[in-house]
């Protein structure tokens, strides 16, 4: 998989984390309260819950956090990782936060301005992007 207009190879833990399901029980601890799978180990490439943190607290760690129903991350945290450039932000509790997948659209655009390059979703200027997975 090569990110957009970028020609590179995007990393193996990218491509898992935009396929992953998030905020699902984990199974491991299916009992426990506050179980939901919200963290995703870059060094595992798999979806964690907080009381699986123990195992992986050397590793590289990225929470992940819903927005209007959507898995986010800080944007800050994904500028650590990857070239974000382009990639739209929004602003959720204080934090700049920027979407893993592509949102469906709820109505036709009906303007002018930008227009995601991969889905043709509605977008601020300069962005032209609406997710990470539409800029890879």
């Amino acid at each position: 998989m090569k990110m957009v207009g970028f020609g590179c190879d995007i990393p193996h833990w990218l491509e898992i984390l935009l396929g992953e399901k998030f905020f699902n029980a984990c199974v491991v601890h299916e009992c426990a309260k506050k179980n939901e799978k919200n963290i995703f180990c870059l060094d595992c490439c798999t979806s964690i819950c907080p009381h699986c943190l123990l195992p992986h607290r050397h590793h590289r760690l990225l929470q992940i956090r819903r927005y209007v129903y959507h898995d986010v991350i800080r944007l800050d945290d994904a500028q650590e990782l990857m070239d974000c450039s382009l990639v739209q932000s929004y602003t959720t509790n204080s934090a700049k936060v920027v979407f893993l997948n592509q949102r469906p659209m709820s109505r036709p655009f009906r303007g002018s301005g930008n227009l995601c390059y991969t889905c043709e979703r509605s977008l601020q200027d300069p962005y032209l992007f609406c997710s990470l997975a539409c800029k890879v």
